[in-house]
């Protein structure tokens, strides 16, 4: 069976196009999910004062890093502390 260059060309270009769909579709999926992340950090950063003043000093330390993609937090009974630290600059004390 031997196909002519416009099937070939066909077939290549539909593969292109699931893998572009795919990558599309996996990328939003991630966004979401570091939406629904920040969304958590900020609501829990506006009762907790606490918590907005552990922000501030990361801040003042490292203004480009974002709570909740770079850095998330956690509850610990009364006080709160750095759960994850996702950036490659260092970690703060505290």
């Amino acid at each position: 069976m031997s196909y002519d260059a416009l099937t070939i060309a066909a077939i290549v270009t539909a593969a292109v196009l699931i893998v572009v769909i795919i990558l599309i579709g996996r990328s939003n999926a991630n966004n979401e999910r570091k939406m629904r992340l920040l969304a958590r950090h900020l609501t829990m950063m506006e009762g907790n004062e606490e918590a907005m003043k552990l922000c501030k000093d990361i801040h003042k330390e490292h203004p480009d890093l974002c709570v909740g993609l770079d850095f998330t937090f956690r509850e610990n009974g009364e006080s709160v502390e750095i759960d994850e630290w996702n950036s490659s600059k260092p970690r703060p004390k505290g």
